[in-house]
């Protein structure tokens, strides 16, 4: 039997309050980061000391009435799981139960000291399990939120303003400027699993906001990188990083292309979005895809940003080099790229052919003797070609 005799517990309550300076002076000793605490967690964390004491004294003095050591917490949850860390708040249950430990059995007769030692430290024991379940439910709580903020700052980016979205991203941790990319891919993940694909974005890029839907994840990366190459531009470099996280994801992913800003961030998520619905028309695509290399896929799909992308990326590079480039390409696709028939209906020598095809595939960085470039310089072709006809 642990229960102790009515003059014992009479003596613990009149050492109480000596025990509870005594660990108060205990802690503002023996942690220096305590002393460096503004002055309400301060008073909030001596809160804390004073009712852990005042509570064990009571269950030792009714031993049948339960007590819920979380309860010690309730007067200072600010202070102790938004100022101090989990291990900072362990420690303090340390400093605590050593003076009590120490003070506690000298205030009762001898015959009950063994017994006040195992009291405390089974009620110390008790403490410590009731300070982690309650970090872990803030943790928790946070995390949670954090989830909702991130997954209103893509919606943002998705359906509002480029102002808007900025705002939305900044109230969800995005801090840094320069280049972002999107990811959009196929992954049922469990909590564990968004955990881990969270910690990882944030290991290689500053800023990273992670969106889980039913079915998919959407990835927002920027900032500052962890690693990169010696004369790797920020751009490329983030690229290579959104490239590496995709292939993380368990199932198909698609990758926007690099925007200036998070302003910008919403043209290269619904450039990936686009992308992973139309992926399924590219049975050979690889994993990760660009969505810029799903761009012919896209249009069938009836992706209007495609045709703005294609117009850029392609068909006006395309035309800014010259007639004769523009349509040695356009004839070459429509003829099955032969060279020889194109070299006859252009009344050109077959070299000359292949000059211009070189200097396109070197200018745009598409190859037109390459069965997918050509589709998609083809597409361009279409595309351009359906613009002047709407402009004249």
């Amino acid at each position: 039997m642990n229960e102790l005799s009515q003059p014992a517990v009479a003596a613990l309550r009149r050492a109480q309050d000596t025990i509870i300076e005594h660990c108060i002076d205990r802690i503002s000793s023996a942690h220096s980061w305590y002393r460096t605490l503004p002055e309400a967690p301060r008073r909030q964390i001596e809160k804390v000391a004073r009712l852990g004491v005042t509570m064990f004294v009571d269950m030792v003095d009714n031993p049948t009435t339960a007590v819920a050591p979380s309860r010690i917490f309730s007067v200072a949850p600010a202070a102790l799981t938004g100022t101090i860390t989990l291990e900072q708040t362990l420690s303090l249950v340390r400093s605590v139960l050593d003076v009590v430990v120490e003070e506690a059995p000298q205030a009762v007769p001898e015959d009950m000291r063994d017994r006040v030692t195992i009291l405390v430290l089974t009620f110390g024991r008790d403490v410590g399990f009731a300070a982690a379940e309650v970090y872990a439910r803030v943790a928790e709580a946070r995390g949670a939120w954090d989830a909702r903020l991130e997954s209103v700052a893509v919606d943002a980016m998705l359906h509002d303003s480029p102002e808007d979205a900025t705002t939305r991203a900044g109230s969800a941790g995005w801090s840094g400027s320069g280049p972002v990319v999107a990811i959009a891919a196929e992954a049922v993940l469990d909590a564990l699993a968004v955990s881990r694909l969270r910690r990882h974005c944030r290991q290689v890029a500053a800023d990273c906001l992670v969106s889980v839907r039913s079915g998919s994840v959407i990835i927002i990366l920027g900032g500052s990188l962890s690693s990169q190459a010696p004369g790797e531009t920020p751009e490329r470099a983030l690229d290579r990083v959104a490239g590496q996280v995709a292939e993380r994801l368990d199932g198909p992913a698609v990758i926007g292309p690099v925007v200036a800003g998070v302003a910008q961030a919403g043209r290269s998520l619904r450039s990936a979005l686009a992308g992973l619905h139309a992926r399924a028309g590219w049975a050979q695509a690889p994993n990760p895809v660009h969505a810029d290399d799903l761009l012919p896929e896209r249009l069938l799909n009836g992706d209007k940003l495609a045709i703005e992308q294609i117009s850029a990326l392609v068909a006006a590079p395309l035309h800014a080099m010259g007639e004769p480039f523009e349509e040695t390409v356009a004839t070459y696709l429509a003829l099955g790229r032969s060279l020889e028939a194109t070299a006859r209906t252009l009344f050109v020598h077959a070299n000359t052919v292949r000059y211009r095809l070189g200097r396109v595939t070197e200018h745009i960085g598409w190859d037109a003797t390459d069965a997918r470039d050509g589709f998609i310089l083809h597409m361009a072709v279409i595309v351009a070609r359906l613009a002047a006809e709407r402009e004249d």
